[in-house]
């Protein structure tokens, strides 16, 4: 209880006066008092926690956050403006609140359901919860406890849907501190495949909470490309959980870029339940400043004949600070896996740091693994190529630095959705006359 009183937003006290979607389903009530329960004991993380070892909260403790937004002048031609893909199926988040008429949710394609949480919660009572732990050290139970709003993404089976689903999560920056708590739930039925882009975006340089939890189920065969771009205020607060679970020869690719954000966590969890299941978890990030991103990836090879592959790289400048924490483990009998986990960094200030750490677990003796990890700084030989070839400086810092980090971009096989990225990243980078 002690560590509660230090946090100057009374999140407990919030979920408990607030009206809070699914006031009449029993099952939801009863889970939002176990979170609750479980928040009250523990609170938020420590620094004494491992897996929180190097990032504090104490900073979001500090800040006296609002859960109630003011009405937002948020109009169709701003939010096409921040929109990333153009042809896409968009479900719309301004505020915390569902917005219907910035959305595109009109002639969706057979076998696709898209919704708001709030309209889909009768449905959602077995995959609520079922992918993450509220008892671990981290923020699922606060966001369990205080969700209120999300999106509802399901795929019947065997269908393949064309054009990607964009969920797109604005904050006007209308009102000031605000935090947000929400859910998305994503299940694909056999045979099934889908694009889904999470794209976060502040529209104005305020101080604001983003506590978000995404849970993935995958049928047999079913494929998921997932791409996540979380672009907001610099003063913003972002904690996030991906969570996934596969069975027999499904595919879930994902794809996390970090750019905005005083502090951003996610925490990313596969679990391989399935023969012949694969996961690619790959991931940029661009700091500087002040600014802290920490990324914890975990994939749980759980049966015999699974792969996976990860590349996460990161670009630091000022004085910001990343943490990378990649964990894989072979559980005992899952003979015949394939894993593969790399972390890339580049260092362009002398102030900036990176605290590293892949790991791997091995409990079967029939596998084929390997790990590692670098950090480093730009190449003063290729450097000096490209001034002797006519480029300032900035530029070509600008260039080598976009060329390290491409890499994460070119496996992206969806050709609109890499190249949308790609001109995201490109604006982001430091840039020469």
């Amino acid at each position: 209880m002690k560590q509660l009183t230090e946090i100057t937003t009374p999140f407990s006290e919030v979920a408990a006066n607030s009206t809070l979607p699914g006031a009449q389903l029993d099952w939801l009530q009863t889970l939002r008092q176990q979170a609750r329960g479980q928040f009250e004991r523990h609170g938020l993380p420590a620094k004494k926690v491992e897996d929180w070892k190097y990032t504090s909260l104490w900073q979001l403790t500090q800040e006296d956050f609002t859960h109630e937004a003011k009405p937002s002048s948020m109009d169709s031609a701003r939010c096409a403006e921040v929109a990333l893909i153009e042809q896409a199926h968009r479900l719309v988040i301004v505020d915390g609140q569902f917005n219907s008429e910035l959305s595109q949710l009109d002639d969706l394609e057979t076998g696709l359901t898209l919704t708001s949480l709030t309209e889909s919660l009768e449905n959602a009572e077995h995959q609520l919860n079922a992918s993450i732990d509220i008892d671990k050290p981290g923020l699922n139970a606060l966001n369990t406890m205080l969700m209120q709003e999300g999106a509802y993404l399901y795929v019947a089976a065997d269908q393949k849907i064309e054009k990607p689903v964009e969920i797109l999560v604005i904050n006007s920056g209308e009102t000031d501190k605000l935090a947000t708590h929400l859910r998305h739930l994503v299940k694909l039925e056999a045979g099934s495949e889908i694009t889904l882009i999470e794209h976060y975006v502040s529209l104005q340089e305020n101080t604001g909470f983003t506590n978000v939890v995404t849970e993935v189920e995958l049928a047999e065969n079913a494929k998921l490309d997932h791409f996540k771009l979380q672009h907001e205020s610099l003063k913003q607060f972002h904690i996030a959980t991906l969570a996934s679970k596969q069975a027999a020869s499904s595919q879930w690719n994902t794809n996390n870029i970090s750019l905005g954000g005083k502090l951003a966590r996610n925490d990313i969890h596969s679990q391989l339940l399935g023969e012949e299941s694969h996961v690619t978890m790959d991931g940029l990030y661009l700091l500087d400043g002040d600014q802290h991103v920490d990324n914890h990836t975990r994939i749980d090879h759980a049966v015999p004949h699974t792969t996976s592959e990860e590349i996460y790289k990161g670009v630091m400048d000022g004085d910001s600070h990343a943490v990378f924490n990649g964990k894989v483990i072979v559980h005992k009998d899952a003979q015949k896996t394939d894993a593969n986990q790399s972390n890339r960094n580049l260092l362009l200030s002398r102030s900036c740091e990176i605290d590293t750490k892949p790991e791997m677990e091995i409990y079967a003796d029939d596998v084929k693994c390997g790990h590692g990890s670098t950090v480093g700084q730009l190449d003063e030989t290729q450097l000096f190529f490209l001034r002797a070839r006519g480029l300032d400086e900035v530029s070509a810092r600008s260039l080598l630095t976009y060329a390290f980090a491409v890499e994460v971009l070119q496996r992206i096989k969806a050709e609109p959705v890499r190249q949308a990225l790609s001109n995201v990243i490109e604006h982001r980078l430091p840039r020469g006359l």
